[in-house]
């Protein structure tokens, strides 16, 4: 009888301590935030309910991991030397990640004559579990309506055409590519992104100053849908 009771105990023990760990651990969902603001001087800061995250701030197409936050809403500000500040407000579910991308859009002179101005901008990505393989989804926050890419797989000699949309995701389909994909505009080669497991491969279209067109990639284990 001793030995069925030393066990409840301990089962109630463990049961116990389980159940303030469910309490202790906090919710996450996590942020991951793109630097696409080309507009203004010197670098971008992310202010997370009035927090600088980072104080040496991110450069023209630098990007973060994912930054743990508590799942819940939070205020998301942009700010750059020049430019006006971009705001955004983010409800973060347990487990997903939404990526930021900061980025500048001229803005027309309140008064005749006046010079236009810039303002940052957020556009988020969320993720999607609609799509299932190897998928490439292209954004573009270049100033352009529209853009041609083309992705080509290297090895399989195969050809694919996106005309991608301001501010609008546009997917590819990738079968079941591992390897190379060079993705271009023309015959230039903007960036290369390697498959090498299902998922979503994100290639972001942006402006450096010059207004010359580049891109950046990352991997989101999910597809991304703008919005």
């Amino acid at each position: 009888m001793r030995t069925i009771s030393n066990i409840l105990t301990a089962i109630f023990v463990l049961s116990g301590l389980a159940n303030a760990q469910d309490k202790e651990t906090p919710k996450l969902g996590f942020i991951r935030f793109v630097q696409a603001v080309a507009a203004g001087e010197g670098k971008t800061s992310l202010l997370i309910d009035g927090e600088d995250i980072y104080k040496k701030g991110y450069d023209l197409g630098q990007r973060t991991g994912g930054l743990g936050l508590t799942a819940g809403a939070h205020n998301i500000s942009v700010k750059k030397t020049g430019v006006e500040t971009g705001t955004a407000k983010v409800s973060l579910a347990v487990g997903e990640t939404v990526t930021l991308i900061g980025f500048s859009e001229k803005v027309p002179p309140k008064k005749e004559g006046d010079p236009p101005t810039w303002a940052a901008k957020v556009l988020k990505l969320k993720q999607s579990d609609a799509e299932r393989g190897f998928r490439l989804t292209l954004l573009s926050v270049c100033d352009k309506e529209e853009i041609t890419i083309k992705a080509e797989a290297m090895g399989k000699g195969t050809v694919e055409t996106a005309h991608v949309k301001r501010l609008a995701t546009s997917t590819v389909d990738l079968g079941n590519a591992r390897g190379e994909v060079l993705v271009k505009i023309g015959d230039e080669t903007l960036t290369v992104v390697s498959p090498d497991g299902p998922g979503n491969y994100v290639v972001l279209l942006y402006q450096d100053t010059d207004g010359k067109t580049k891109a950046l990639s990352f991997f989101d284990p999910k597809f991304v849908i703008a919005g």
